[in-house]
């Protein structure tokens, strides 16, 4: 019975290992979230702002971007997308607030001298809606930086 149970344990744990999924945090459109860069440099908050009396459905979602390590003299294009949704690229200067670095041009940003980038920009909640999709940093078209995927639930807190 124990070399039973053994196996069944390492059985599980090699089944947990061999994925090559990842896994998809759930956000709820009620409250805001923390969402890690899948190397641990930073983190994406997303945050849900009522418009006046509407519903959930004609909500924003502010997409607040914390990103650090990167080199400061660089730049960064930041997208909201995924596999199968080619997204929402950060921009112009009218549709961003940026907290840490500087924006050049339309759609790239500079970080500070620290390397940090802090940026966040509100979209209609509409754009993800049932969509799974990241966070992207990317530099000269090459990412640097993406969050785990994750979908917005209109499902309301317990």
């Amino acid at each position: 019975m124990r070399s039973f149970i053994i196996n069944l344990l390492v059985f599980g744990l090699l089944l947990t290992g061999c994925s090559n999924e990842a896994s998809i945090t759930e956000v709820g459109a009620y409250m805001a979230e923390d969402i890690p860069f899948e190397d641990g440099t930073g983190r994406v908050t997303v945050a849900f702002e009522a418009i006046d009396d509407s519903t959930i459905d004609d909500g924003i979602i502010d997409v607040i971007v914390l990103a650090k390590g990167l080199k400061p003299t660089a730049n960064y294009e930041i997208s909201l997308g995924g596999d199968n949704y080619e997204g929402v690229v950060f921009g112009p200067e009218e549709n961003v607030e940026i907290r840490f670095g500087t924006m050049v041009g339309g759609t790239l940003f500079q970080p500070n001298e620290q390397g940090e980038l802090y940026v966040s920009m509100k979209n209609p909640l509409r754009i993800i809606d049932g969509k799974e999709v990241r966070v992207i940093v990317s530099e000269n078209g090459k990412e640097v930086l993406r969050t785990q995927p994750f979908i917005v639930s209109k499902k309301t807190p317990i």
